[in-house]
């Protein structure tokens, strides 16, 4: 039950950033933290915000935040393909899915 701790709160303080700030990382080694992505993902830019989860597959996925959609892009450009603790990283823009499947449906 514990697994979702904190995460709520990571949430709410991740909406203080436009999607366009953000950056979808993938293939993040088990057991990666948030500052570890962070200090990685600060070779382009200063990230604001971390966050690592697991997804109902049980990959090791996370997100960043920007302070500028441009650091964001340039972030994605300079740091995909690179690697973390031995994996090497997807980075990508941030999609938001709910608003997608909820107009697909309509």
């Amino acid at each position: 039950k514990g697994k979702g701790k904190g995460k709520g709160k990571g949430k709410s303080n991740l909406k203080k950033f436009e999607p366009e700030q953000r950056v979808w990382v993938g293939g993040l080694a088990e057991g990666t933290t948030w500052k570890e992505l962070q200090d990685h993902m600060n070779q382009s830019g200063t990230a604001k915000w971390a966050e690592v989860w697991k997804t109902k597959t049980g990959a090791t996925t996370g997100v960043v935040a920007y302070g500028t959609a441009a650091e964001a892009t340039a972030a994605i450009a300079a740091l995909n393909g690179t690697a973390l603790k031995g994996a090497t990283l997807e980075c990508d823009v941030w999609v938001k899915r709910e608003k997608e499947d909820k107009a697909a449906a309509a």
